[in-house]
């Protein structure tokens, strides 16, 4: 979810971090421990591509895991550095990292690489995850196809607090651009003062054809597609999610 187009999302980085982290990932993390995982070095380097406010890195840290996580928003990245110390952290955007040395396993989750708008981006953002792993390093990744758009993708939800208020609404899919957005309107008291801060945001959805063949001129191969609801994702997180797990040559 985060590596949204830089850094207009770094005022919903506190409430991601509260809300939506932990939820995706109790389902998705143990679908990761079956399909990807298992083909990661015991202990191994793994690279965290839009790595949020470090979720994913806690679990794969405390299983003895060296990771390394990148994400375009500051605010989000400043979060996982509070939450998960024993991790390295940096600002990049996911199209445009650099980072050292080599890696034996990559991860990007919560349909993160859905938020790069534009084909080419979404190859960069490819080319270079396959430049940071080592040769036969497994990818894994999930990305939400044009069945999840076209169910109301993100339901109507707001929350209401004595310090903070949040509202997800107006969500939709354009099948000519094959763009998605909705608003989300946040509302937090700090220092005695209630400050508002609105979000738009924007997912594209790629084919499949178009995910092979980005993965195929980045230097992937051995390409496995799986349903989310196949390896049980149930409900609205499930719909129309893919899980792929991939190896560069």
């Amino acid at each position: 979810m985060p590596c949204w187009h830089l850094a207009l999302y770094d005022d919903f980085a506190w409430f991601y971090n509260r809300y939506w982290n932990e939820e995706f990932h109790s389902l998705a993390f143990p679908i990761l421990e079956r399909i990807w995982l298992p083909r990661v070095l015991r202990k191994g380097r793994i690279l965290d591509v839009c790595c949020g406010t470090g979720y994913l890195a806690g679990l794969l840290t405390a299983r003895g895991y060296r990771v390394t996580g990148i994400d375009a928003s500051a605010e989000m990245i400043a979060l996982a550095r509070q939450n998960v110390p024993a991790a390295a952290f940096q600002i990049a955007d996911a199209s445009q990292f650099r980072v050292l040395g080599k890696f034996d396993g990559a991860v990007s989750t919560f349909d993160s690489l859905n938020h790069i708008l534009r084909e080419e981006d979404l190859a960069a953002a490819l080319q270079r995850t396959a430049a940071a792993l080592k040769p036969g390093a497994p990818f894994a990744f999930d990305m939400l196809l044009e069945s999840a758009y076209q169910t109301n993708w993100t339901d109507a939800f707001s929350t209401v607090r004595d310090d903070h208020v949040l509202v997800l609404s107006g969500s939709g899919f354009d099948v000519r651009t094959r763009l998605a957005q909705c608003r989300i309107t946040m509302f937090r008291l700090l220092d005695g003062v209630w400050r508002r801060s609105d979000v738009e945001v924007r997912e594209r959805c790629y084919t499949t054809s178009e995910i092979d063949a980005a993965l195929s001129r980045a230097g992937f191969e051995e390409t496995a597609c799986y349903d989310a609801r196949d390896l049980g994702m149930s409900g609205q997180l499930g719909q129309g999610r893919t899980f792929v797990v991939t190896t560069r040559k």
